[in-house]
């Protein structure tokens, strides 16, 4: 049987353009109107709904992703536990869409995968540091975005293959 050249990071990444993308100083309302028609847009068969925008500065330099859970836990910093309130919810929510995408998004780390890394080297940064997703990088600029999502494709796609 032949071996098969394994592909590399740049073969299952996301490219950069692909990605919603919204400005530090954009407010939680404007990334969430980003993030949900990103979300619910028709994506094509086969692939993987973003759950994240990316946040660029005014030098258009990645600093950080947005998600849903980013978005989530700040509603959660407001309560101590369980309350049951009338309204509180619409209160705590319709305050945050004020805040500033720079208040509540996640820096993204300072590690990158470079393009021609493995697909063992994803998996590693992507569990050893419990990320979402990891910049892929090529001669100095991120090229695209590596998720846990592409990587299961590329093992069940592989192991499908391979069924005798």
């Amino acid at each position: 049987m032949p071996r098969n050249v394994e592909k590399k990071v740049r073969d299952i990444m996301v490219p950069i353009q692909d990605y919603a993308t919204v400005f530090l100083e954009n407010t939680l309302r404007d990334a969430m109107f980003v993030l949900k028609n990103t979300f619910y847009s028709g994506h094509m068969a086969g692939s993987q709904a973003h759950r994240s925008v990316l946040v660029f500065d005014n030098k258009k330099q990645l600093v950080g992703t947005l998600s849903f859970r980013d978005i989530i836990t700040s509603l959660q910093m407001y309560c101590d536990g369980p309350q049951h309130w009338e309204g509180l919810f619409a209160r705590i929510c319709l305050n945050q869409a004020g805040k500033k995408v720079k208040d509540i998004m996640r820096p993204v780390e300072k590690e990158r995968l470079q393009a021609e890394d493995s697909i063992l080297d994803a998996i590693y940064m992507l569990t050893s540091k419990g990320l979402e997703l990891v910049p892929v990088e090529e001669n100095g600029n991120i090229i695209g975005m590596v998720r846990p999502v592409e990587i299961f494709k590329e093992v069940s796609e592989l192991v499908e293959a391979n069924v005798f």
